[in-house]
């Protein structure tokens, strides 16, 4: 048995431990454990942070589903949560949103607040009656830490030694695949499971969020809007404005600056990017995804989280509400069986890059500006293009179906023009091949899965290249060729 000296010395020893432990903690800013974080006015450390993930899934298991995305250089998990009322199912006929936050590791005001948010639409599910409509007709992921090793660079008791890369070094938010160049093989494992994550999925709507400044951002990153026009433009406009003037009923002066008097901004006439998710998200996977700067600090104080939570609370909520305005519809054969990766096109207002394909239900989903008139029509291999006109409604989702007949298709949008010593190149797939010609040699081809995953890479000195496609799913691809020392892109419909 311990003498009664033993016991007081072992808990001496054992007090002396825990405080020297707690002092590891960024006093101050980092939460100890779970708890703390009750009112949400710290940062959790990472385990608490993973605590806090699983308990939110626990807590409201109906409702809400965590989500591992994939993991970190150092092994820390990547996580979302899935809100929504079937929270076990792929309703199709539901849209996806997503919020993503703190790519850069030092950025870290979204990421208290998206763990805020969490917990706000949970506990406010079959009580606050626009919630719940949210949660009944949407369907919502929430990351809030996309570089945890960013983050928890000091450790994962410390925020205030977070630095912007990851552990390689890498600024993430300049690593995704790039529109007008060839992709890498190999991806950042950060960004490598969020391209994975994303083409899972049918956002229709996303946002990253960042810090540093205060404005919103929307696409384009890397070209200027004469360089490649946004058909979405106004649309864009509309919700960055709505945010702005949302958070404004709170605080008038918020993200107003000398870059965006308005309070948002074209990203390339901030400053130019290569490679940011927000593009990727756009060009490759016709999302609709805007960038938030919520703080001028990268590493908000503790002490205004609140303030910023009140400023930004509405406006995050009203923009996944956002998701149930604008035009759906299912598309189907005569025979009533679903059609997924039809194409829908809104004709006189959509390029190439800007359509919208339906889901794995035959489900899609078409943003776009209140009470105007569109044509929008229905593309898919081996069926006739059908066209019908609708009217959107604000704040309404409209619904379109379209029925397709068998049939020789006819694509609604026309060739790009091209500089008369531009090479031309076309490309199409018959008899279970890819069969690719241009006016000049063909160097190389590129054939990548719309999310930027390489298919296959081909090397030829030919005006002519084939490359059979029987183990491609059947869907849409994409070819870069570099005809003549000239990359061009072409997009292509691809069945055995």
């Amino acid at each position: 048995m311990q003498s009664v000296a033993t016991k007081i010395l072992s808990t001496l020893l054992i007090i002396l431990f825990s405080n020297q432990l707690y002092s590891q903690y960024d006093t101050g800013y980092v939460a100890r454990d779970i708890n703390e974080m009750e009112q949400f006015n710290l940062y959790p450390s990472y385990d608490v942070y993973v605590q806090m993930m699983e308990r939110f899934a626990a807590d409201y298991p109906e409702i809400c589903q965590l989500v591992d995305i994939g993991k970190s250089v150092e092994n820390r998990r990547i996580m979302a949560v899935k809100i929504s009322d079937n929270v076990s199912d792929n309703e199709y006929d539901e849209p996806e949103f997503l919020y993503s936050s703190t790519i850069h590791g030092d950025e870290l005001c979204g990421f208290n607040l998206m763990l805020r948010l969490i917990d706000y639409l949970l506990k406010n599910y079959n009580s606050d009656s626009y919630i719940t409509n949210l949660i009944n007709n949407v369907q919502i992921y929430i990351n809030p830490l996309a570089n945890p090793d960013g983050t928890y660079n000091g450790g994962n008791l410390f925020v205030t030694k977070s630095t912007r890369y990851n552990k390689n070094g890498k600024d993430l938010n300049r690593e995704f695949p790039k529109i007008d160049e060839q992709p890498t093989e190999t991806l950042q494992p950060e960004v490598q499971c969020m391209v994975d994550f994303a083409k899972k999925h049918y956002f229709g709507i996303s946002a990253n969020l960042h810090a540093g400044s205060e404005i919103l951002n929307y696409p384009w990153d890397s070209f200027f809007a004469n360089e490649m026009p946004l058909p979405d433009n106004y649309w864009f406009v509309q919700i960055c404005k709505k945010y702005v003037d949302t958070a404004h009923l709170i605080d008038p002066e918020y993200m107003i600056s000398d870059i965006g008097p308005e309070g948002y901004v074209f990203g390339s006439e901030w400053y130019k990017i290569a490679g940011g998710r927000q593009d990727y998200m756009n060009y490759f996977h016709r999302c609709r995804e805007i960038t938030i700067e919520l703080s001028n600090d990268y590493i908000l104080h503790p002490d205004y989280l609140d303030e910023y939570w009140q400023k930004n609370r509405q406006p995050l909520i009203n923009l996944i509400g956002e998701s149930l305005h604008g035009v759906t519809g299912n598309v189907t054969n005569l025979y009533g069986e679903t059609i997924p990766n039809a194409e829908i096109i809104v004709i006189d207002k959509d390029k190439a890059y800007s359509t919208v394909f339906t889901n794995a239900g035959g489900y899609y989903f078409r943003y776009l500006p209140n009470d105007s008139i569109y044509e929008i029509a229905a593309y898919a291999e081996g069926y006739e293009t059908a066209n019908q006109v609708v009217r959107t409604e604000k704040e309404q989702l409209v619904t379109l179906n379209f029925m397709l007949k068998e049939g020789v298709p006819d694509y609604p949008l026309p060739s790009e023009k091209t500089d008369a010593d531009e090479p031309l190149f076309t490309a199409i797939c018959t008899g279970g091949k890819l069969q690719m010609s241009s006016t000049t040699t063909i160097n190389s081809v590129v054939l990548t899965t719309y999310d930027g995953r390489i298919v296959t890479k081909l090397q030829s000195k030919s005006t002519k290249t084939e490359y059979s496609v029987n183990n491609c799913s059947q869907g849409v691809y994409v070819i870069k060729a570099d005809c003549g020392g000239r990359i061009l892109t072409n997009k292509i419909f691809l069945s055995k």
